[in-house]
């Protein structure tokens, strides 16, 4: 994104703990993940880049993605769908800024 000149507004870590039906957590890929990214896209910028959200794996996320069917839609309930609804509406309150942008505007 910082190569294009786009300003990074946060990380959304995927594949993160999965929750079964017994209620037992299982973190198959480790943790920290999308702290560590966080942190390092930080270093040497003028506003820390925050975690916005970490979307754990969901049976119901996979079968909504193979059938083209949104999970936010099909099963609302689900914590992969809660987790999508709530970085979207962080997304959404951020707002939108050209502050500091180039727009390639000629003014002649």
């Amino acid at each position: 994104a910082r190569q294009t000149g786009q300003r990074v507004i946060g990380v959304v870590e995927n594949m993160g703990p999965f929750t079964a039906s017994d209620g037992s957590v299982v973190d198959l890929f480790g943790t920290g993940g999308g702290s560590e990214v966080a942190e390092r896209l930080s270093r040497g910028q003028e506003s820390p880049v925050p975690v916005l959200a970490s979307i754990p794996l969901s049976i119901d996320l996979r079968k909504g993605g193979d059938a083209g069917t949104p999970v936010v839609l099909a099963r609302p309930e689900d914590p992969a769908a809660r987790a999508i609804a709530i970085l979207a509406d962080a997304v959404v309150a951020r707002g939108r800024s050209l502050a500091g942008r180039s727009l390639g505007v000629d003014v002649r």
